[in-house]
């Protein structure tokens, strides 16, 4: 799933908490992704690596990505972790109160909820490197039952995304308002840009020429979650809690 698809999920939450800053919100559920660009990354060059994935080249489509060694970033466990600790710094800046705790601990653990449904086999419960693996939800392939939606089916898995996403921004915009119908429109237009921009990726070949190296594949992720994080919050940034 891609940074739009993820991202939604601030907006489902946001329309329950409405005192939670969308902003805080957003960065709850990519926060996960995250700290899986940091240790994937490795600017420090631990070794052995805390995490480490591979990209089949030549790429052709997100089916390409293997997340071999996962445990911190993308167990259930660890996103708990990664939430509590997200919140404990907010909670030092005084940007939320204990009331709140509830909104982070779902905006944040619906990253790991969102990819067991599409993912391979290649999720954990447990913050281990020993840790059984589990998934995928559905599998498709009888001969392969290891792999996920997103990699035997992946406009399938875009799909799911694209339904997801915009049942949740149906849901936000029922309990927020625009008052200028143009903000409203420039929304619209904005979360239809990034659904747009998040196919090639499920497309075979289209990326092909952009991801060559592992490396390469954790700056697209990098760059997807912030420039859609960033047009998200901009966008969103006038809408008001409706009054009843």
């Amino acid at each position: 799933m891609t940074g739009i698809g993820h991202l939604s999920s601030a907006f489902l939450i946001k329309s329950k908490f409405k005192n939670i800053p969308i902003w805080q919100l957003l960065i709850g559920s990519e926060i996960v992704e995250l700290f899986w660009v940091i240790l994937n990354w490795n600017p420090l060059s631990i070794e052995p690596p805390l995490e480490f994935m591979k990209v089949n080249l030549p790429f052709a489509y997100i089916g390409d990505m293997r997340l071999l060694n996962q445990p911190y970033s993308h167990s259930l466990l660890g996103g708990v972790i990664i939430g509590i600790f997200l919140f404990l710094v907010f909670k030092a800046f005084r940007f939320v109160t204990w009331k709140e705790y509830l909104g982070f601990a779902l905006v944040v653990s619906s990253h790991f909820l969102l990819d067991y449904l599409v993912h391979d086999h290649d999720l954990q419960i447990f913050p281990s490197e020993s840790a059984e693996k589990i998934g995928p939800f559905l599998s498709l392939d009888p001969t392969n039952p290891s792999l996920g939606v997103s990699t035997v089916a992946p406009l399938l898995g875009l799909a799911f995304q694209v339904v997801f996403s915009l049942l949740c921004f149906a849901v936000f915009l029922k309990q927020f308002r625009f008052d200028d119908t143009k903000d409203r429109k420039k929304f619209f237009w904005v979360i239809l840009s990034l659904h747009l921009f998040s196919i090639p990726i499920f497309l075979k070949g289209a990326m092909t020429f952009f991801i060559r190296s592992e490396m390469a594949m954790v700056l697209i992720v990098l760059l997807d979650m912030l420039f859609a994080g960033v047009m998200l919050y901009y966008f969103s940034k006038k809408a008001k809690a409706a009054t009843a």
